[in-house]
């Protein structure tokens, strides 16, 4: 019996030039985003994005924050 992802590589099928460790992570990411609900879906991405602007500088993320919320000179409304 043969399984999906193994080593056998056919050059001429452009699927089978995909690392074999990639398209199981794709797998288990997409069958993860299929079965969660709306409101794990809205966990994750805050997730995702609160991690995302935690690894920028602070004048990145002032940058961004200023372009959303039009601050100016510091004041806050």
């Amino acid at each position: 019996m043969s399984d999906s992802y193994s080593n056998n590589v056919d050059i001429t099928d452009p699927n089978d030039m995909e690392d074999p460790i990639d398209r199981m992570i794709r797998d288990l990411v997409d069958y993860r985003l299929n079965m969660c609900n709306v409101q794990e879906l809205l966990l994750m991405a805050a997730a995702h994005m609160t991690q995302d602007l935690e690894n920028r500088t602070l004048s990145e993320v002032q940058a961004i924050h200023d372009g959303l919320f039009g601050t100016q000179q510091g004041e806050m409304h």
